[in-house]
């Protein structure tokens, strides 16, 4: 066995020498190892080699020729067909996995990979090319021989059996034991069934002959495809619909072979190979058969199929126990079986037992060459040390990666989540003096010592997003690395998938970049943007578009706009300076910042002019009662100089739920205190409707301010 798996050579096509190495540690010591950098290396090989080669594994992305020219060149060469090719890449979009099972590739290998996995599937795609190269001249001749000896044959039915099963074995190497056992427990369970059922015509001879017939209840199994018969793992859907057709496929093999039916018991053969799968209570296929409509051999080899399938080693699961196998039975997790053969399968349990460890129901393994051991021998796998040239090449790629990392300024981490392992570059420990590793890092966290809370939900949100489609996370978070205070940081994750069955997150690996000075920068320049430079309350822009979100808050039941202008204040800046009019205005934003709630929004919207959002009011006398207090304070510090304020109110939502509607109403309220004789605040009312309003947020003198400038002017002139 292994003098011919030593003959055998695999061509292993990857542009990065580091693959080539690891794959060839997988496979050189029983295969003969041929390398290609890329695509027009590997066909010079294939030409030369053809005859000799077992399988390619190709990469996808490649210089020269990619791996999709070499399948289109392999198919010109007419060797698709006799070489099976493996392609390993890195992409898994829907689209180049397509592509290249339609270009003609016998298997797709996600990376990262299983190594045990990807051997196996080497191995099983090997010996199922070797046997399909021959499989069609195989069927030929024995058909052949069924029509010239077809007396031989009813003499000999099974052999004939044997033979046309094999045609299964070549196609599924897991179907060697399971023949061989669905036919032992078939006998049993008739053999019990007929004690006690004689209506049947049960005899020996008859059950004897069920037995052997059995054997053809997967006959249908060569017209599935290779890769959703051998698949690795759960089918979909589509893929299960398809595996159905094995029943109704495998009848019309039947009725096509007519040696075969010159068989005595052909009907039987007939009737177990399509019926095999219904249930007693209708839920099967492909008849969708019920009751007694399903004959009895059928009902039997049906059952013998399940138990056996649950009780020996797949692909796609491990072995349940005899005990688990029989509980699942009789819970109808595998379909509904007649009562009464239930009963004979319980009886006959015994029996079936020493049947397991006397050796007659067998176990099977499918070795490196396909051939099949029997019974079942656990063997120590060997792979021995890595080669110098794979050691010296993985530890040039560990010099490059810290070499990369040192020259970053990114600290680089690995969380295991197996092991719930966080393991930071050796930077980590020169810019804060500790352990790099981090064990149990899901319990640090949990205090929100390290990561701040808030934003670790939100990053725990985001990676259970994360798919083999989607898989890149980015994120800011407030992280304390030094034990200092928290800073910000930016977070870069990529997951690290094990494909061995369904895609499976194992580890992630990251990037830190401490970006505090840049967000500090960011928010210290969005400030100055958004603040007036005199006063430092909010600008007119910034005002209005933070008084614009707050509105949309549906938090926010009851608010107030208000319109607030300082009384005579052109002519105190006119008559005293403008150095004097700054600080009253700068005093004036004190005494609003300070009557105010730190949830309310203050704004100095034009020259003399503000603005305030006041949050939460209960009522109008609530907004009343705060207003009027700023009033009071206005006129008790500037009484001296004359100056007062002047306000006006709009409510929301009862005056308007957008900005510029409660903006006017405000304006016009104010204007209407202006008329009151100033120093006053006033709500807006239907009093108010048709008084003026101002387009845009800009200083504007009222009307009676104006009267009394052009009045100033004019006895200025006249006195002249």
């Amino acid at each position: 066995m292994d003098n011919q798996a030593e003959k055998r050579k695999i061509l292993i096509v990857d542009d990065m020498e580091l693959n080539r190495a690891l794959l060839c540690e997988m496979f050189q010591t029983k295969y003969t190892i041929y390398e290609a950098e890329n695509g027009a290396q590997a066909l010079e090989i294939l030409e030369r080699e053809s005859e000799n080669i077992a399988v390619v594994l190709l990469d996808l992305i490649m210089p020269v020729l990619d791996g999709f020219g070499v399948l289109q060149e392999m198919e010109r060469m007419s060797l698709t067909g006799r070489i099976p090719v493996i392609m390993i890449t890195a992409e898994n979009s829907e689209g180049v996995m397509q592509r290249g099972y339609e270009m003609g590739a016998a298997d797709i290998v996600t990376k990262p990979f299983n190594p045990n996995i990807v051997i196996q599937r080497v191995h099983n795609i090997i010996e199922q090319y070797t046997q399909k190269l021959h499989l069609r001249q195989l069927v030929a001749e024995q058909t052949r021989a069924l029509r010239e000896q077809a007396e031989k044959m009813r003499e000999n039915s099974a052999q004939m059996i044997d033979t046309l099963s094999s045609i299964i074995e070549f196609k599924n190497t897991e179907s060697v034991s399971h023949i061989h056992n669905v036919r032992v427990i078939t006998r049993l369970l008739l053999a019990e069934f007929a004690k006690g059922h004689s209506e049947y015509g049960l005899s020996d001879s008859l059950i004897e002959m069920i037995s052997e017939a059995a054997a053809m209840h997967d006959i249908g199994k060569v017209a599935i495809p290779d890769n959703i018969l051998n698949k690795p793992g759960r089918l979909t859907d589509e893929e299960f619909e398809i595996m159905k057709t094995h029943t109704s496929r495998g009848s019309e093999i039947l009725m096509e072979l007519s040696g075969v039916q010159d068989l005595a018991y052909y009907d039987y053969c007939y009737d177990i190979c399509r019926h095999h799968h219904e249930r007693w209570d209708g839920g099967g296929y492909p008849d969708g058969l019920a009751g007694n409509e399903i004959s009895i051999w059928a009902q039997a080899v049906s059952l013998a199929d399940v138990y056996d399938a649950l009780t020996s080693k797949r692909v796609y699961k491990d072995a349940y126990t005899h005990e688990t196998a029989v509980q699942m039975i009789l819970d109808g997790e595998c379909g509904v079986f007649n009562p009464q053969l239930i009963e004979c399968f319980l009886t006959a349990l015994p029996e079936l037992n020493r049947s397991m460890k006397g050796g007659e129901m067998l176990t099977s393994t499918v070795t490196a060459t396909g051939e099949v051991t029997i019974p079942e021998k656990k063997k120590k796998e060997t792979h021995g040390d890595l080669s110098s040239r794979t050691l010296y090449l993985l530890e040039q790629e560990r010099q490059k990666y810290q070499i990369l990392s040192e020259l970053s300024d990114e600290l680089i981490f690995e969380y295991d989540l197996r092991t719930d392992k966080l393991v930071f570059s050796d930077r980590f420990q020169i810019l804060t003096g500790k352990d790099p590793v981090f064990p149990q890092i899901s319990r640090i966290l949990s205090d929100a010592s390290l990561v701040n809370a808030e934003d670790y939900s939100r990053l725990y949100r985001m990676l259970e997003r994360v798919t083999p489609n989607r898989p890149t996370c980015k994120a800011e978070l407030r992280i304390n690395l030094d034990g200092q205070g928290f800073q910000w940081y930016q977070v870069y994750l990529y997951p690290i998938w094990d494909m061995e069955f369904e895609p499976v997150c194992v580890s992630y690996i990251g990037k830190l970049i401490n970006v505090e000075e840049t967000k500090q920068r960011n928010l210290m320049l969005k400030k100055e943007a958004e603040s007036d430079p005199l006063t430092g309350l909010l600008n007119q822009r910034a005002m209005r578009e933070q008084t614009i979100l707050a509105l949309k808050d549906r938090r926010v039941k009851n608010a107030a706009l208000c319109f607030a202008d300082v009384d005579n204040f052109k002519s105190v800046n006119d008559e005293r300076g403008h150095l004097f009019g700054d600080m009253v205005l700068k005093e004036v934003a004190e005494i609003l910042t300070s009557s105010v709630r730190h949830t309310d929004l203050v704004g100095r919207v034009g020259g003399d002019e503000f603005l305030i959002l006041f949050h939460d009011i209960v009522d109008q006398q609530d907004i009343e009662r705060r207003v009027a207090a700023i009033c009071k304070k206005l006129n008790k510090r500037f009484k001296s100089y004359g100056i007062t304020g002047s306000f006006g109110i709009s409510r929301y939502p009862q005056d308007g739920e957008d900005f510029d509607i409660l903006l006017q109403k405000a304006d016009q309220a104010l204007y209407h205190s202006k008329d009151l004789g100033k120093n006053q605040y006033k709500v807006y009312d239907v009093s108010c409707a048709n008084r003026p309003f101002r387009s845009s947020l800009t200083r504007v003198d009222n009307y009676n301010e104006k009267i009394e400038e052009m009045a100033r002017e004019l006895k200025n002139r006249t006195s002249s």
